[in-house]
């Protein structure tokens, strides 16, 4: 009789090993991923350490998402949608993602900046004015919908698209040429984000609002620790309102 009760709980043991294992397969099986896309700053340049502080990995782990962060520094629209297009393992892991993360154009409008102060030879007005014939020759709208659209083809996961902060503290010269500017170019954003369902706007631009000081690493335009923990807020709100 022992040996048949030594037997019943070996196999009392066993089951409970094998439901204890399902379950852990099954709560790894649901977990979602989250891919993030775009430049330095999905990247998290100049943090001590991007793979930890950059808002897509906030959102990871107070969301509990898997994280592939695909951004690379630098990169303009166009050179995400050449991986998209031609990068097998970057298109897979797009066509996986349950949530995209999306912080692109920002080097985009950069380059246009550039080749207004070196036009404008330092003249606030002429550059402002240079800034508004480029805007209005750009192609990075139609090129931030085609982003979507090649998305779209590969995933119906959640899109949140960061629009553009100003990286330029109040007083700045440059701070007072983004205010002129940059309403025009985020309400751009969001006509984008309107015009295609699953695609939810995140507002950098009014979460740095006055705030550069304590957001933007100084001396540079991207993020500091706290200015990442922001836009990682401000992603889970859009997820959480979805």
């Amino acid at each position: 009789m022992a040996k048949f009760k030594r037997i019943g709980r070996n196999a009392l043991f066993a089951l409970s090993a094998v439901v204890l294992l399902g379950a852990c397969a099954q709560e790894d099986a649901e977990q979602e991923t989250l891919v993030a896309l775009g430049d330095s700053i999905t990247y998290g340049a100049n943090l001590e350490d991007s793979g930890q502080s950059a808002y897509p990995h906030l959102i990871g782990e107070d969301a509990g998402f898997e994280v592939q962060n695909l951004a690379v520094s630098g990169w303009q629209t166009a050179q995400v949608m050449e991986a998209l297009r031609g990068d097998q393992e970057y298109r897979q892991r797009v066509q996986d993602a349950d949530v995209i993360a999306l912080t692109i154009g920002s080097n985009d409008l950069l380059e246009i900046l550039r080749l207004a102060e070196t036009s404008g030879a330092g003249d606030p007005e002429q550059m402002e004015e240079i800034l508004r014939q480029e805007l209005g020759n750009s192609v990075v709208f139609d090129e931030i919908g085609e982003l979507i659209e090649e998305i779209q083809s590969l995933t119906d996961a959640q899109i949140l698209l960061y629009n553009i902060y100003n990286p330029f503290p109040p007083g700045n010269s440059m701070h007072q040429i983004g205010e002129a500017l940059l309403p025009e170019v985020n309400a751009t954003f969001r006509e984008v984000t309107e015009s295609y369902e699953n695609v939810h706007l995140v507002d950098a631009y009014s979460a740095y609002n006055g705030k550069q000081g304590d957001y933007i690493i100084p001396g540079d335009i991207h993020p500091t620790e706290e200015g990442q923990a922001v836009l990682a807020e401000i992603g889970l709100e859009a997820i959480e309102n979805d």
